[in-house]
């Protein structure tokens, strides 16, 4: 199984990459699954208490993922990658951190960065986030990308064709 990652912070297009390659991937006929943020869903059920949790939020899209492999999905498309939660662990742990890689590192992965068009910054199910803070988070997540020295190009939130060109999948 083949996982492609959508990277960034708050309100950069992860859903919207990750939903339109979902989209073309199925209607080429692949097995395709999208493996959304689960902590989105939680924001917007008032869930609180549960997205402080990261180890929590961690073995849900973990398992999720899994599940698919299982299934024998061709595609599993995260607008959440798995090292993100590195960032997101309000309780920094090399131990946590080890886990999550050591569990993203068993998959076939396409990582994709996605750069930021200031002009639009419109975020869902989540606390209000302002340009500025989400900028720092980019930076954040470049640097986790570094440090764990994960391979990724960067596109803008709507070169799907890019992605297609990196599977050798022709339109």
């Amino acid at each position: 199984m083949k996982v492609i990652n959508f990277y960034g912070g708050a309100a950069i297009g992860k859903s919207t990459i990750a939903a339109d390659m979902y989209s073309k991937l199925k209607r080429m006929g692949y097995r395709t699954e999208l493996v959304g943020e689960f902590a989105k869903w939680l924001w917007y059920q008032n869930a609180t208490d549960i997205v402080e949790d990261q180890l929590y939020l961690f073995a849900e899209q973990a398992h999720r993922t899994r599940t698919l492999e299982k299934y024998s999905v061709d595609f599993a498309i995260c607008d959440s990658p798995l090292p993100l939660n590195i960032i997101y662990n309000r309780e920094p742990s090399d131990a946590f951190n080890t886990l999550v890689m050591q569990e993203f590192n068993r998959y076939d992965n396409l990582n994709y960065l996605l750069r930021r068009n200031d002009e639009f910054l419109a975020v869902d199910g989540r606390p209000e986030t302002d340009l500025p803070q989400a900028k720092e988070k980019d930076q954040q997540i470049l640097a986790v990308l570094e440090k764990y020295s994960v391979p990724y190009t960067v596109i803008s939130p709507w070169e799907t064709d890019k992605v297609l060109l990196d599977l050798k999948i022709k339109r």
